[in-house]
């Protein structure tokens, strides 16, 4: 009993018991905290690659946007210049309507006046 007393800086056996017993208290929360810490240092490495992850999607995703808004401004050029080919093109046809009709009543004038003539 001197050489437990001694050790422990001449403590009484209950100081002693209880300070035994604060220790296992004190390991067993260190040891909780330990797994504790080890579950939190699992869950932040996953968070890790899942954050990667979601990185390397959102530049994929981002060179896709950019190639569709490339196409959508392409796709809105060449419909506008299909329009201007298109007005274009009526605006031709009305101009070869109205020569093909003056050259079918002149043809019917001449003809008609070959036929008095006769």
């Amino acid at each position: 009993s001197s050489g437990i007393n001694a050790e422990y800086g001449g403590l009484s056996p209950e100081e002693v018991q209880m300070m035994e017993l604060e220790n296992e208290n004190m390991y067993s929360e260190l040891t909780a905290l330990s797994s504790e810490v080890q579950n939190i240092e699992g869950t932040v490495m996953e968070i890790s690659r899942l954050q990667e992850i979601f990185t390397e999607k959102v530049l994929t995703q981002s060179e896709q946007i950019f190639e569709l808004h490339r196409t959508a401004v392409e796709t809105t050029e060449n419909t506008r210049s299909g329009n201007e080919e298109l007005r274009e093109a009526i605006k031709n046809s009305a101009g070869f309507r109205v020569w093909l009709l003056f050259f079918f009543v002149m043809a019917s004038c001449c003809l008609l006046f070959l036929d008095w003539y006769n």
